[in-house]
């Protein structure tokens, strides 16, 4: 099983809890998964 990475979507890393996720940037607020925060920033 192999995991493919969604081209539509980019890294984001929480700058709260330092979480790093995938997210479509063209959605917005960008929140972060784990703690709910909107401080989020490109990786």
């Amino acid at each position: 099983m192999s995991f493919e990475i969604d081209q539509s979507k980019v890294f984001f890393r929480c700058t709260v809890c330092g979480y790093v996720f995938q997210e479509d940037p063209y959605k917005m607020p960008i929140r972060c998964p784990q703690c709910g925060s909107e401080d989020t920033e490109l990786t």
